[in-house]
């Protein structure tokens, strides 16, 4: 059972990570950022929900689109590659302006694109890594458990200070 002070934390710190992966995939394109920390931004956040609500709920929630949003990824990324195809070189970058009420004017182009692709492959690849890492790392403590427990059951009846927490053979004196 997680501890009340990470639940808060989780509740506190999620929206913020995930704003600021925003913030950073799209001014990556003029100044330091991008998709690649924006992803890691991202993955930091969901480890954050993993460590407070568990791997299960989260993957859940999460795990049945980490593939599918690893294709999409690398799918936008080749996409805003074969843009520039257009004007006449691979990886040429086409930008264009919307205008949108209340922000006024947002220059987007092929490289926040394939910013957006590689934040997708990143998060994506990321999220499942440490999914998986939880799952390894819960089959670990569920066998030392059973381990802990069948040696007290062995041991009892006999002297506590004598029972070894690791199977194998004692030394005599």
């Amino acid at each position: 059972m997680p501890e009340l002070y990470l639940r808060l934390l989780n509740r506190i710190l999620t929206p913020v990570l995930l704003l600021l992966a925003l913030y950073l995939l799209f001014r990556g394109h003029n100044l330091p950022g991008g998709g690649f920390i924006a992803g890691l931004m991202a993955a930091a956040a969901f480890q954050l929900q993993i460590l407070s609500r568990g791997h299960r709920s989260v993957r859940s929630t999460v795990g049945p689109y980490l593939h599918s949003g690893i294709g999409l990824g690398l799918a936008v990324a080749i996409c805003a590659g074969f843009v520039g195809l257009l004007e006449g070189t691979f990886f040429k970058g086409i930008w264009f302006s919307l205008h949108l009420p209340f922000l006024g004017d947002l220059k987007l182009g092929t490289p926040v694109i394939f910013d957006l692709g590689v934040f997708l492959v990143v998060a994506s690849v990321t999220t499942s890594y440490l999914l998986g890492l939880s799952r390894v790392s819960d089959t670990a403590s569920l066998r030392l458990d059973e381990t802990v427990s069948r040696i007290r059951y062995d041991s009892a009846g006999s002297n506590p200070a004598e029972a070894s927490v690791e199977p194998g053979p004692r030394a005599e004196s």
